[in-house]
């Protein structure tokens, strides 16, 4: 007899939050937004602020990618590119706020100044560590920067020439602050850091130190660099996508897949934690089973929705899908028994999440985190371009099962049998993410606080959700007004 599950599946907008006691401990200005992101090892990733961007091309590059890091966030990089331009992804996040350096352009004393102006061009970069055989980890001999000589005249020199030997250094220094704190003293906006023998560590940046006070609440990982993911799929050629991803620092992996209850996953799961240390974020599933096969299998978080982005039409192409405030609950229930014999395993919400109340009503139920695609490709730092629409400013905006996409892989599908489960269009600009974060931060933090709770875990307790009529959802957006300046997308 076939099952059949008569109650409804309810959607993150059909819930709203009722007020809990707020006391001084979870006034607004002491909650705090840090939450484990998955597991790793025997502890957790954490980041500062609950936001993940998706693995979609319309959404995440490496702009995006470092701003969401350096905001308490976190960044995965999407499939779509090839195994070595990911991995360069990764390590150009990986090294924007490194604190200590250790992967920048060397020279050597008998380089040409030619070749450095022309390093300077391609790159931007305008300060470089000399030692005597060219590369990191040599002797220092010296630094050269772009006021170190005249780009007119001074091509045809060596680097010996033009550098400067009276390098002011931090010996074996291994604290950030203290390298900062020479590096002020020096009045340099450069440290090096050597060994008691002249050998070159690492290298502390200026710029660094500024990032560090404007974003204090960054996701970096033991090294101070930003943490970064990226997407994969369960395909055999991906393997070693994994393991170069792994050798260049990546923090996690993300099992890119609508449909993580497979055997694929349960493969590469198994394969992933024999072969590599990599953290697993696997999914995605909308049912306990789901959640159940995967964490047997190894993964460190479960990322729940399907066929519910804001263009997705997994529903309508195949039937299948769930309403995502029911799928959150069921596998939160699980994962709550789970933990009581296991390690507590991170949950992540992933779609049908583009405004602060569904980004509110997923925590509460249970999630860690929220992934979130439509709500980032709004932003500046996002890869779609802006235009002017019907007097509007606008953003691409693409699905990953969209034609545009070509993400064959995601679906199990290949060219000759492909048929669209994502639309392409466009999204209302919204402006830097810069400043977009931290009115969300705000937002949420107060969603926290009147309902009570100091933190994530009490968010989780304390949360009382209660089921919206029609009129009652209507009474809580703008209604019987028109606003100054016309009507707001809602």
């Amino acid at each position: 007899m076939k099952q059949i599950i008569t109650s409804p599946a309810y959607s993150l907008k059909d819930f709203r939050l009722l007020p809990g006691y707020t006391d001084e401990r979870s006034s607004v200005n002491n909650v705090s937004l840090k939450t484990r992101l998955c597991c790793q090892k025997e502890d957790y990733i954490y980041m500062e602020l609950p936001f993940m961007s998706a693995a979609m091309q319309a959404v995440t590059g490496v702009e995006m990618a470092t701003a969401l890091a350096e905001l308490g966030g976190v960044g995965v990089l999407p499939l779509e590119a090839s195994m070595e331009d990911q991995c360069k992804k990764v390590k150009t996040v990986k090294h924007y706020k490194a604190g200590f350096q250790t992967d920048i352009i060397t020279l050597s004393p008998d380089a040409l100044l030619g070749e450095i102006k022309k390093i300077i061009q391609e790159t931007g970069y305008s300060i470089f560590p000399v030692t005597d055989t060219g590369v990191f980890h040599g002797r220092l001999l010296g630094v050269i920067t772009d006021k170190d000589f005249d780009p007119r005249y001074d091509l045809d020199f060596p680097v010996s020439e033009r550098m400067r030997k009276d390098v002011q250094a931090g010996v074996e220094v291994e604290d950030l602050k203290e390298a900062n704190r020479l590096m002020i003293q020096y009045g340099h906006g450069f440290l090096p850091i050597v060994t008691r023998e002249g050998t070159l560590q690492s290298v502390v940046f200026k710029k660094d130190l500024d990032k560090h006070i404007q974003h204090p609440h960054a996701t970096v990982d033991h090294r101070k660099r930003l943490r970064v993911g990226a997407a994969v799929s369960t395909h055999p050629e991906d393997l070693e996508r994994i393991k170069e991803l792994a050798a260049n620092d990546v923090d996690f992996i993300v099992m890119d897949s609508s449909d993580g209850f497979t055997c694929y996953q349960k493969q590469t799961l198994a394969w992933v934690k024999k072969k590599t240390n990599l953290a697993v974020i696997a999914g995605n599933v909308v049912t306990r089973e789901g959640f159940e096969m995967l964490v047997k299998a190894g993964a460190d978080a479960v990322k729940i929705g399907m066929g519910i982005g804001s263009g997705c039409i997994t529903q309508e192409a195949k039937a299948t899908g769930r309403g995502q405030a029911t799928a959150i609950l069921d596998i939160v229930n699980a994962r709550d028994e789970y933990a009581k014999k296991h390690p507590y395993i991170p949950i992540i919400a992933d779609g049908s999440i583009s405004t602060p109340a569904e980004i509110a009503v997923a925590l509460a139920l249970g999630a860690d985190s929220v992934m979130m695609g439509n709500f980032f490709a709004r932003c500046l730092e996002s890869p779609g371009k802006v235009e002017n629409r019907n007097g509007r400013r606008v953003k691409e905006y693409w699905m990953e099962g969209s034609k545009k996409a070509q993400n064959y892989r995601r679906y199990h599908q290949n060219p000759d049998t492909f048929f669209e489960e994502g639309v392409a269009g466009f999204v209302p600009f919204a402006g830097s993410v810069y400043e977009v974060i931290p009115v969300s931060r705000q937002r949420l933090k107060s969603t926290f606080s009147t309902v009570g709770a100091a933190n994530m875990g009490e968010f989780h307790e304390k949360a009382v959700l209660e089921l919206q009529s029609m009129a009652a959802f209507h009474d809580g957006q703008i209604h019987n007004m028109i606003q100054a300046g016309g009507e707001d997308e809602h």
